[in-house]
C-alpha cells in the first residue's frame, strides 16, 4: 500500500470518529489524551501576545535577531506564566497564547499578568531588549472555553494546538493594540474587573485622584460593532 492510501485510509478513520475529550483546568492532564480525535477542553481567560512588527525586523535586522527577539521573549513570557498561575503555548512564529485556566473569578490574575508582561517588556527587562531598536508588541484578552488537541512531529516532539472563539476575539483585540496601550481586553472582560482593576490614584496638581486606567474603543469583530478597553497601566513584577 502506497503512502498516499494510507493517509487516505488514516483521514477516513479520523472523518468517521467523534472527537472526545478530557475537560479540565489543570494542563498537566494533557498527558491524559491521545493522538488522534481526542483532546483537551477548559474554560479559561487567553492573552494573545504578538510581535507587531516581525516583517519590519526581518527587512532591519534579520533572522538571526529575530529568532533571538523571540526566544527572549519567550524566556519572558513562560516565567511570568509560572509566577501568575498561567501556562504559554506557542501560537505562531510571531505570536503566543498566555492561558489562565479557571471560571470568571480568574480573570483578574490574568489582567494583573497582562499588566506585568507590559512592565517586564518596557521597563524592567528593557536594556536586555535595547539590541533591538523598534521591537513592538501587543496583547489581546478574552474569556470563554478553548479545546486543545496534542499532534506529534516526525522528531517526536509533541504539541498541543488551541481552538475556540475567544481565541480569535483576543487576536483581533491585540490588532486594535499599539505603543503605548499595549493591552486590551473584551468588553465582557471589563465588565467583570471589580473598581480596583479599574481605576488607579493619581496626584493631579498636588491633589491625589482617582482616575480611570482604561480607554473604551470602538472595533469591528465578525462585521459587527463591538467595544474594547485599552490600558497603559503596569503592575510591577514583584507585587502580589
Amino acid at each position: 500500500m502506497s503512502w498516499t492510501e494510507t493517509l487516505g485510509q488514516k483521514l477516513s478513520a479520523y472523518a468517521k470518529e467523534e472527537f472526545n475529550y478530557v475537560e479540565t483546568s489543570n494542563i498537566v492532564d494533557a498527558s491524559k489524551i491521545d493522538f488522534g480525535i481526542s483532546g483537551l477542553y477548559m474554560e479559561a481567560t487567553v492573552i494573545y501576545f504578538e510581535i507587531k512588527n516581525i516583517p519590519y525586523i526581518l527587512k532591519e535586522q534579520g533572522r538571526r535577531k529575530m529568532a533571538q527577539v523571540y526566544t527572549m521573549a519567550n524566556e519572558v513570557l513562560d516565567a511570568l506564566a509560572q509566577q501568575t498561575g498561567a501556562f504559554l503555548n506557542c501560537y505562531s512564529p510571531g505570536a503566543f497564547l498566555i492561558v489562565y485556566p479557571g471560571k470568571e473569578e480568574n480573570i483578574k490574575q490574568a489582567v494583573i499578568g497582562a499588566m506585568k508582561i507590559t512592565q517586564a517588556f518596557t521597563e524592567t527587562y528593557k536594556d536586555q531588549f535595547s539590541f533591538l531598536p523598534g521591537f513592538e508588541f501587543s496583547m489581546g484578552m478574552d474569556h470563554g472555553h478553548i479545546l486543545g488537541t496534542k499532534t506529534q512531529s516526525d522528531n517526536a516532539m509533541e504539541r498541543l494546538s488551541w481552538f475556540g472563539s475567544s481565541i480569535q476575539k483576543a487576536c483581533r483585540i491585540s490588532k486594535e493594540c499599539a505603543r503605548p496601550f499595549y493591552v486590551g481586553v473584551s468588553g465582557s472582560i471589563y465588565h467583570t474587573l471589580g473598581e480596583e482593576m479599574r481605576t488607579t490614584t493619581r496626584r493631579i496638581l498636588g491633589i491625589k485622584k482617582s482616575v480611570d486606567i482604561w480607554t473604551k474603543v470602538t472595533y469591528q469583530y465578525e462585521n459587527v460593532k463591538k467595544h474594547l478597553y485599552q490600558t497603559n497601566h503596569k503592575i510591577s513584577l514583584e507585587e502580589a
